[in-house]
C-alpha cells in the first residue's frame, strides 16, 4: 500500500518455509483472478544492483568526483593551502 497516495501498490511479498509450498502456491495462482486482477505469481529475483556494483555507489561518494567534475576542493586539500598561504605570509613578515 502507498500510504502517501492512498491506493494499492499492486504487488506482495509471500515468504514459505518449504519450497515445495512455494511451488504449489505459485502453480496454483499464477495466471488467476483476485477482484477483477490477474496475478501473477513467481520466485523473487534476487536484488538486481549488485550485478552493477558501480551504479550501487553514487559517483560522488568520493571527493576526487567532485575535484575532477566540480573544480571544488576536498577540506584537507583546503587546509593545506590555507597552512601554506598562512607560512608563505610568515616567512614574508620575517
Amino acid at each position: 500500500m502507498d500510504y502517501a497516495a492512498g491506493v494499492h501498490r499492486g504487488f506482495a511479498f509471500v515468504e514459505f518455509e518449504d519450497s515445495d509450498d512455494a511451488a504449489e502456491a505459485i502453480f496454483n495462482m499464477d495466471g488467476s483472478e483476485l477482484m477483477s486482477r490477474t496475478i501473477r505469481a513467481s520466485l523473487a529475483q534476487p536484488n538486481q544492483v549488485s550485478k552493477f556494483s558501480s551504479a550501487s555507489e553514487a559517483v560522488w561518494k568520493s571527493d576526487e568526483w567532485f575535484q575532477t567534475h566540480m573544480g571544488g576542493k576536498d577540506e584537507a586539500t583546503q587546509k593545506l593551502e590555507r597552512e601554506q598561504e598562512q607560512d608563505a605570509k610568515a616567512l614574508q613578515d620575517l
